[in-house]
């Protein structure tokens, strides 16, 4: 009677359309796994002969090569919070032991100007887009590559991917109640809602407050800072004569220069105007001046982003489709109460 041949995990994985780790926690009643599927996975072992070691069997982590692209208006000027993003990206997929590649598409490629190549000839596992990229172009890496795709600090109806964001809506709600619980009374916000989806979303959470304190939203309360042209970077503000005694930035950036433009015209930080902001950029004070400001937890961002990601890759369930990452409010001295 012959030797009968041993049963390979991977042969149990194939049989039930699981990855081989998720065999493994199955087999050696390890979390992370749902009964049903855990029950289906030890039946089939049984059916199939399989015998178990004495040692819990330990699967090897497979390292996998993750693409990641980042559009080139979002990196032309520095400090870049999309490359510290990035950076946070690399270093949680480099713990897991993975290998990032960083794909800078400039705007021909992201308007499909020429020949598709992203990653044409590398063989990834899955691929991680950090800002909001022409829809077009999203959708022609997905047909590509046809692997798992998460998306970072912006969201889409597309179906199969996941989208971790940040509490723009609500951040920026949390922030312009800053200013009217401080009894100011005549608020702008500082941002052009039409240039990406970031800044649409920080702008409803602005009329959302404004409107709860019966306070009127309209072209005057709104300061553009940059072109309404998806690929321009460069950010600029046009101070109106009269200015508001409150001001809501849709980011560091824009209240940095809209600081720079009040500075040039006497104008005294916080005791004639108040400003709050969003990011948490620019940390450090300047000219002693600190930003209140809400912060947006990069870590915690890229930490998710790439866990998601191997939960797919590795056969997990479905994209979930949004995930909203909330933040906190940095207190700054940008803000002085005034007479309620």
């Amino acid at each position: 009677m012959g030797r009968r041949k041993k049963v390979r995990l991977e042969q149990i994985a194939e049989a039930v359309g699981a990855s081989i780790v998720t065999v493994s926690n199955a087999l050696n009643d390890r979390k992370g796994v749902s009964e049903e599927l855990r029950s289906r996975i030890k039946e089939k072992a049984i059916e199939m002969g399989y015998e178990a070691s004495e040692t819990p069997v330990q699967v090897k982590k497979k390292s996998y090569t993750i693409g990641v692209i980042v559009a080139e208006r979002y990196v032309k000027e520095f400090p870049s919070f999309y490359m510290d993003i990035y950076k946070y990206v690399a270093q949680e997929a480099t713990k897991r032991g993975n290998v990032t590649i960083l794909e800078v598409a400039d705007k021909t490629k992201e308007e499909l100007a020429q020949e598709f190549n992203t990653f044409r000839d590398i063989d990834i596992a899955g691929i991680i887009i950090i800002g909001e990229m022409n829809r077009a172009y999203v959708n022609e890496v997905k047909k590509f590559h046809d692997i798992p795709i998460v998306c970072v600090d912006f969201y889409d109806t597309l179906e199969d991917i996941d989208y971790i964001v940040t509490d723009n809506f609500g951040g920026m709600e949390q922030m312009t109640e800053v200013l009217l619980k401080t009894g100011h009374e005549e608020l702008a916000f500082v941002g052009t809602p039409q240039a990406t989806g970031s800044i649409m979303d920080r702008y409803l959470g602005f009329t959302k407050a404004m409107t709860k304190w019966g306070k009127t939203v309209d072209a005057a309360n709104v300061i553009p800072d940059r072109d309404e042209n998806r690929y321009s970077y460069k950010i600029d503000v046009k101070l109106p004569e009269r200015l508001p005694d409150g001001f809501v930035c849709n980011c560091d950036k824009a209240a940095k220069t809209l600081l720079d433009k009040l500075m040039e015209r006497g104008v005294s930080i916080p005791e004639e105007v108040s400003i709050v902001s969003f990011d948490h950029y620019y940390s450090q004070a300047q000219n002693g001046i600190e930003l209140t400001t809400y912060e947006n937890d990069e870590k915690v961002i890229a930490n998710i982003s790439v866990n998601t990601l191997i939960k797919r890759i590795e056969g997990g369930k479905h994209p979930k489709g949004i995930r909203i990452v909330e933040g906190r409010m940095i207190q700054g001295n940008t803000v002085k109460e005034r007479k309620i």
